[in-house]
């Protein structure tokens, strides 16, 4: 008899934890935009003829995680890019080797207050 009644407050435990997992997960697909009202679910139904790629890209830029590039995030992208290799990989280790003081792990944790 214990053990059908250790069993049950364990399944009974699984299921709460199940039900906030899904609680989360409900959330999370409500705010990238692919749960909620039936013209969002006919937007969902679009994704399915793009690359998993694009698809990532769609669901990030509904989640209002990204967005485009501004006129001149272009152009420093297409400085960047007519860089040679040897250019780029020196502007990168330049970058490597900047110390933020303090830690930017604790100048967010500030910010955030």
């Amino acid at each position: 008899m214990a053990t059908t009644r250790e069993q049950l407050q364990q399944l009974q435990k699984e299921v709460r934890r199940l039900k906030i997992a899904n609680a989360e997960m409900q959330r999370v697909l409500r705010e990238s935009g692919l749960l909620a009202a039936d013209k969002k679910r006919v937007a969902r139904k679009d994704l399915r003829g793009m690359s998993e790629r694009e698809r990532a890209r769609e669901i990030l830029r509904r989640a209002g995680v990204t967005r485009e590039m501004t006129v001149e995030e272009e152009r420093i992208a297409v400085q960047w890019d007519a860089l040679s290799e040897n250019e780029k990989r020196e502007a990168e280790e330049t970058v490597r080797r900047v110390r933020i003081d303090p830690p930017l792990s604790q100048l967010i944790h500030t910010m955030r207050g």
